[in-house]
Order: C-alpha cells, then structure tokens, then sequence
C-alpha cells in the first residue's frame, strides 16, 4: 500500500464525515414530519420497525438488482428502484439518527428541539465511520431499520382517518 492508497482512504473517510452528516440533516428537514412521526415510532423499539424494514429492502433490493442485469431500458428502471430505496434508505437513517438524538437530550441538558437531529447525526456519522463494525453492522442495521421506522409512520398516517364533518343542524 503505497502513499496514494492512504491518502485516498483518508479523503474519501473526511468526505464521508462530512457529506454524510448533511445529507441526513437535508433529508431530516424535508421530510421533518414524517421523520418525526418516525422517531417517536422508533423510540418505543426496533425490533418491529427492523422486520418491518426488511420487506421492502428485500423486495425492491433483488428486483432492481435483476433488472440492473438485463441491460439497456430495463437497467434504467432498475437503477431508478435502486435510487429510490437508497432515498428512502437514507432517510430512514436521519430518523435513526434523530432518534438517537432524542435519547441524549438528557444528556445536553437541553430541551431544544433543533439540537436532538445534529447531536444524532453526529452521533451515528461517528458511529459508521468505525471499519467493520461500524460499515457492516451499524449502518444495514440503521438503515433497514430506518425504512421500517418510516413506512410504520407513513402507512399509520395513511390509516388515520379524518374527524367527521361537524353537524350544524341544517
């Protein structure tokens, strides 16, 4: 491993440091109450949310992946379900990492809102920087979570009906 090897290591971990963090915030605050239903979703537990977040990883993962090997039009399509599960995919982990924020917000000694996101972004960023642990357990696990934690949100707003027209006796 020669010099350029180290360096090129070290850049791309320093861009992953700090693109990371910002896209998770962007996606956080244009999605703000659905990653909030989310991580009220998600601070109960994860288990369900992990499961949950399985299926569609599963089911948008390996069709995509097929039509990636086909070639031409379909490998369009296919690239297009890949982006599109990596959207949500990383929007699921800014709600993992505003979860994690809630969490410590003990331990700000805070009850500022706005702080919970960026404390929990730079909490799970440092978290997945680690190799191996951090790249092949930390961040599938939080991202198939966060999937599952967003469509339980969605999927609940969905299903949460409208109060009824008042009567006014006319």
């Amino acid at each position: 491993m020669g010099i350029g090897d180290a360096i090129t290591i070290v850049s791309c971990l320093a861009g992953l440091m700090v693109a990371l963090p910002a896209m998770m915030l962007f996606l956080g605050l244009i999605f703000n109450q659905t990653t909030q239903r989310a991580a009220e979703r998600l601070a109960y537990g994860g288990i369900v949310p992990f499961f949950v977040g399985l299926i569609p990883s599963v089911l948008i993962a390996v069709p995509a992946s097929i039509l990636i090997s086909l070639g031409s039009v379909p490998q369009f399509c296919g690239s297009v379900l890949w982006l599109l599960l990596l959207m949500a995919a990383f929007t699921g982990l800014s709600v993992v990492s505003r979860t994690v924020g809630m969490h410590m917000r003990d331990l700000l000694a805070t009850d500022s809102t706005l702080l919970d996101p960026i404390a929990g972004v730079l909490i799970v960023t440092f978290a997945i920087s680690f190799p191996f642990l951090g790249w092949f357990i930390i961040l599938p696990l939080s991202l198939v979570t966060g999937i599952g934690a967003l469509v339980l949100a969605m999927v609940g707003q969905w299903f949460q009906r409208a109060p009824a027209p008042a009567y006014d006796g006319e």
